[in-house]
């Protein structure tokens, strides 16, 4: 497809709660790399969903109109890649075909993470999200009211994204990846494990840099972005008092900011305790693990620890 202006070239498809925020934030502070960005309205600019029509997101989640999407590329003539990054891209059975179709030398990253991890924090990141307007609360009547919602029942009234609360076929990730691995071929798709970026970020972004060709030597900030609110009274008394403007200033002035994240992701685990499996999600790891052992071998990777 021929355009007379900038276009898209780059799409991080997803998946949703997997690193994709700050993966977003940490490539587009790269010279040669262009995400669209407004800090008014971030959700549509980072994620306009352009490619997914089927998912039939709504208006304030999405672009419907191909001008008002290519606007989202205007200045970005320098730039060797410029990016999409529409979490649902990666669910949808139409984006990869639709990307394919608008530009064919795409190169396509994708962000996973355990399943049962990942259908937690999905759901609860859809119960504080004004659009999503999850009215289950419960995350295992969440989970069991999947089949319904296939058929479009029990949607939440107002919802703009009604075809994507079904958490368990959001997180079946394997599918997912193997429609793209088939579309672009193997070579044209990048998969980072959210693990792998935590605990080892410059090393897993160089890699992702290298496999752009562009300059990996480049670092950027690495913050953690759309984390989840703090949870337990300690955390909540420890952003209390960050927020005054005082402590802030004196705290970044002594200490770098991968200092202080240490810090706090210490408090989280004084306050809340190791993570442990919880009972009641046995049954999601043996409905996952079909799905996970057939994604490790797509990646060529043990995933045994994910189950």
């Amino acid at each position: 497809m021929i355009h007379d202006r900038p276009t898209p070239n780059l799409f991080m498809v997803g998946a949703p709660k997997c690193g994709t925020t700050s993966m977003y934030h940490y490539l587009r502070q790269h010279p040669q790399i262009f995400f669209p960005f407004d800090d008014a309205k971030l959700g549509r600019a980072k994620e306009p969903h352009y490619f997914c029509p089927e998912l039939e997101i709504g208006e304030r989640d999405s672009i419907k109109d191909e001008g008002e999407y290519l606007d989202l590329y205007r200045g970005s003539e320098h730039a060797k890649w410029r990016g999409d990054a529409s979490v649902l891209y990666l669910f949808s059975e139409q984006a990869a075909s639709r990307i394919k179709q608008f530009c064919p030398d795409a190169r396509i990253l994708i962000m996973l993470r355990p399943p049962v991890e990942q259908m937690h924090s999905r759901h609860a990141h859809c119960i504080r999200h004004i659009t999503a307007r999850e009215d289950i609360t419960d995350f295992y009547e969440a989970i069991a009211a999947g089949e319904d919602r296939r058929n479009g029942l029990r949607i939440p009234p107002h919802t703009t994204i009604p075809k994507c609360l079904d958490y368990f076929s959001v997180a079946r990730f394997a599918p997912q990846v193997e429609r793209y691995f088939d579309t672009f071929g193997h070579d044209a798709v990048k998969v980072i494990l959210l693990e792998d970026m935590v605990a080892a970020p410059k090393e897993t972004y160089r890699q992702l840099l290298a496999f752009l060709q562009v300059d990996d030597s480049f670092v950027p900030e690495f913050r953690a972005y759309n984390e989840a609110p703090a949870q337990t009274p300690l955390e909540r008394a420890v952003h209390r008092v960050y927020r005054n403007s005082a402590v802030k200033r004196v705290v970044q002035a002594i200490a770098p900011y991968q200092a202080r994240r240490r810090v706090l992701n210490g408090i989280r685990v004084l306050a809340r305790g190791r993570k442990q499996r919880l009972p009641r999600d046995e049954e999601l790891y043996q409905r996952c693990r079909p799905d996970v052992e057939r994604l490790a071998r797509l990646l060529e990777r043990d995933l045994s620890h994910w189950l």
